[in-house]
């Protein structure tokens, strides 16, 4: 069975890969020529939580409208002196009008290209080209990768041993409780299988706090 992956390719950033591995969350991210800037696999204990973050440029601030209405003016009042030099007006024009277009061209790569997504977790965030045509192949996969690193810690971590130490394993499944891998309800389910209590809070006598020995 193939192992959960996503993999993005851009013309400038090079490529980016993610895969499931048995421990971890393998990155590999490389540049145009192949060569890896960055290869890593997180342990699923470090990776939650994990999310999607969407990014979306700041609007364009384009120069106020008195500013068009004086680069307008300067172009009439060049064109009008430098009418008497063949083809300077055409080519002040032409001028002209690229600036124009190269403000549209602007405009629109930043609308249109300028969206990224982060793939947020605790020990690493990941800036990708947020492309619609693959905005649901990444959410699948972090979905899947959230589930993993929840079955992973389940499977690794939320089993309890009445003769180990106890101490040690409440911390553990608090831990798990705080990452949302255990409900309220498993936290004290799992807490009772351990220690015997149906409830963990201090026994006050006179004012002062007890701590109740565990049944065990």
């Amino acid at each position: 069975m193939t192992a959960p992956q996503f993999s993005q390719t851009h013309l400038l950033r090079g490529s980016t890969r993610l895969l499931f591995r048995q421990h971890g969350l393998y990155v590999s991210q490389r540049r145009r020529n192949g060569t890896a800037w960055l290869e890593t696999e997180i342990p699923y204990e470090e990776l939650l939580p994990v999310d999607l973050e969407y990014q979306r440029p700041g609007p364009l601030r384009l120069p106020p409208a008195g500013m068009w209405v004086a680069v307008w003016v300067l172009i009439q009042g060049m064109s009008r002196l430098l009418n008497k030099q063949a083809g300077l007006s055409t080519e002040l024009w032409v001028a002209a009008g690229g600036f124009l277009l190269g403000l549209l061209g602007v405009y629109l790569v930043r609308r249109y290209f300028g969206r990224t997504v982060t793939l947020a977790t605790n020990r690493i965030r990941l800036t990708l080209p947020d492309r619609p045509g693959q905005r649901d192949a990444l959410a699948t996969f972090t979905d899947a990768l959230r589930l993993r690193a929840h079955a992973y810690l389940r499977e690794e971590y939320a089993q309890v041993n009445p003769l180990g130490p106890i101490e040690l394993q409440l911390h553990r499944l608090h831990w798990l409780h705080t990452l949302h891998v255990l409900s309220e309800q498993e936290l004290r389910t799992l807490s009772t299988r351990l220690t015997g209590r149906l409830s963990l809070e201090p026994v006050k006598l006179m004012g002062q706090d007890l701590e109740t020995p565990y049944v065990n």
